[in-house]
């Protein structure tokens, strides 16, 4: 396992580690509001994700334990766990497919069906998302992290993403039924317009593709 966790709450990026040197490291200079904790029990976990979820001025949260394995096993028990899986698809000329979807730039994804691998859920969806036909997987790329809320009820969304090819040469179909309202092909160089206007959680993925 990695010596970090990034887990996105309420848009803000909670990090989860057992890197002292990471916790002790002083704040970036751009992070001017920022709350870092100790793991001693489980009400430390309850108290970092009530903090990111209600105060709207804060930027970072980190949490500490040197079992990062153990934290993360508690961290998901808070959690109604949802798996997802998506897909970075690149066609001939070296773009990038982006829909727009709730006032957002984003990566075609989607949750997983049961029994479905993470492989063949991103297929799928990308698939079902963009009416892309011709697409086979490239390499997987990482796996992000984020929670959201329904009524009471909290849930840790972990998406697995994958690179692939396509091809521009395919009709693009917006998902109505997802609210999709465009898609279009974005050259590496137009990048930073789109990252932007995304999820903090694609941004960070968007930016190894800008040129």
């Amino acid at each position: 396992m990695t010596d970090t966790i990034t887990v996105y709450v309420n848009q803000k990026p909670l990090v989860l580690t057992n890197n002292e040197d990471l916790y002790y490291a002083p704040p970036a200079e751009h992070y001017q509001r920022y709350i870092y904790c100790k793991y001693k029990n489980d009400d430390d976990i309850r108290k970092m994700l009530q903090v990111c979820e209600l105060d709207q001025q804060l930027q970072i949260a980190m949490l500490f334990a040197a079992d990062l394995k153990a934290l993360w096993k508690k961290f998901e028990e808070e959690f109604e766990l949802v798996m997802a899986a998506g897909g970075v698809v690149l066609n001939e000329n070296n773009e990038l497919l982006l829909i727009y979807r709730k006032e957002k730039w984003d990566l075609p994804k989607g949750k997983a069906d049961a029994g479905e691998t993470p492989e063949q859920t991103a297929l799928r969806e990308v698939s079902e998302e963009t009416g892309l036909k011709q697409l086979s997987i490239t390499k997987p790329i990482q796996t992000t992290y984020h929670t959201y809320k329904e009524d009471k009820t909290r849930f840790l969304k972990t998406t697995h993403w994958f690179e692939m090819k396509g091809t521009s040469k395919e009709a693009l179909v917006p998902q109505a039924e997802e609210k999709i309202t465009a898609i279009k092909w974005v050259a590496p160089a137009d990048l930073s317009t789109y990252i932007t206007a995304t999820f903090p959680t694609l941004a960070a993925l968007l930016k190894h593709y800008q040129s």
